[in-house]
């Protein structure tokens, strides 16, 4: 096994990331695009393995057809809103509606415009099973709901009768069950989403595989419920202990701060803290987890040793250094945690791995590749 390597550093991007910031003002958005292309063949062309590297294809004259799409959409839905909130409201559900082919024409072309050691990735999943993901489960568990609702409400009368506590007992039940229910649904999309996009991803003429199971996920989101009572409470038993200096004044830069005030701010940085250990537990298990049942074409096995520690910290720590520079330690925040991803995603080359390569770069120049459509989109906001 592997792992891939991040070559890039934050002063090198941060020179990229202040001349696109600069020149996306200057334009009025529209270099975005043309931005958002160099931003990501900084990091792909920085991302190796086995000193081999990523590389990203695409131009800013692509990009510039999903940037135009969401610049139209978003002054529409403003104007329409303030005319007619009834027609921003249906111009809403017309977006809602083509999201999953936004999100299944998005991957087609990521993929596409992406290649490791001059062999393309590719996405070949039915746009119908997108919908069925992103639409049709999430209408059914809403039907689902509504018919639940109705029933209660038919049933009100007779249950406004019963004792009192026997009304919280049912109440503790009914919100039990819903909440039981919403987050195994959770995570039969997740499993579902996750298989889609991995087993319909594609390295040239090699295909990816998975097998997930939806109590795997289910169990993470229980257990990432479980340990988040505990910083939780923590966090209870700290702000309790600070309210004795609440009416107490503080001089501050700009005058007085009250205790309640000094609290609240105390108490917002650690909640912030708590839910980012919290995230880490949840996506380092789920990564653990989906990387292990993964394969290329049978052969080549995935892993990952990514932390929920190393992650919060990093996560917390770049949060810090973005607010106290104002925004100017962006580059290095994205190059850590690009390193950190990276370091921990571990691929396995000991056995004929480069033959495996070779092979594949074969069936490439025997197949001819060609780059283009006549209307790709990619969905994304971030520099």
């Amino acid at each position: 096994m592997e792992a891939l390597k991040f070559n890039g550093s934050g002063s090198e991007y941060f020179k990229i990331w202040i001349v696109n910031i600069l020149l996306t003002i200057l334009t009025i958005g529209i270099y975005y695009p043309w931005a958002k292309v160099r931003n990501r063949r900084y990091f792909y062309a920085n991302s190796t393995l086995s000193d081999r590297n990523f590389e990203y294809h695409a131009t800013g004259k692509q990009l510039f057809i999903g940037f135009l799409i969401g610049a139209v959409f978003f002054i529409l839905y403003n104007i329409l809103g303030q005319v007619n909130p009834a027609l921003g409201g249906i111009l809403l559900i017309i977006f809602l509606l083509a999201l999953p082919w936004l999100i299944w024409r998005s991957l087609m072309f990521n993929m596409k415009v992406t290649s490791f050691s001059n062999v393309h990735f590719a996405f070949k999943g039915e746009l119908r099973r997108v919908y069925t993901i992103f639409l049709g489960y999430p209408i059914l568990f809403f039907l689902l709901i509504s018919i639940v609702g109705a029933i209660a409400s038919t049933l009100m009368p007779i249950i406004q009768t019963a004792d009192r506590s026997i009304l919280a007992i049912v109440g503790f039940i009914v919100g039990f069950c819903f909440m039981f229910v919403y987050l195994y649904f959770f995570a039969f999309v997740k499993k579902n989403s996750t298989e889609y996009f991995i087993g319909n991803s594609h390295y040239g003429q090699g295909a990816f595989q998975t097998e997930l199971e939806t109590k795997k996920f289910f169990i993470i989101i229980l257990k990432t419920i479980g340990i988040s009572f505990i910083p939780m409470t923590v966090v209870a038993v700290l702000i309790g202990s600070m309210r004795s200096m609440v009416g107490n004044p503080y001089v501050g830069a700009s005058g007085f701060v009250s205790g309640a005030e000094l609290l609240f701010i105390i108490g917002y940085f650690v909640m912030i803290f708590v839910m980012m250990l919290i995230m880490s537990y949840m996506i380092t298990r789920e990564r653990t987890y989906i990387y292990e049942n993964t394969l290329l074409d049978n052969k080549i096995a995935f892993e990952s040793t990514l932390r929920a520690r190393d992650l919060a910290w990093v996560m917390v720590s770049n949060i810090f250094l973005i607010f106290i520079t104002v925004g100017l330690a962006y580059p290095w925040a994205k190059v850590r945690m690009a390193k950190l991803m990276l370091e921990n995603t571990w691929v396995d080359t000991d056995i004929g791995f480069d033959e495996y390569i070779s092979q594949k770069q074969q069936e490439v120049s025997a197949l001819g590749d060609q780059i283009g459509d006549a209307f790709d989109v990619d969905v994304g906001i971030a520099l």
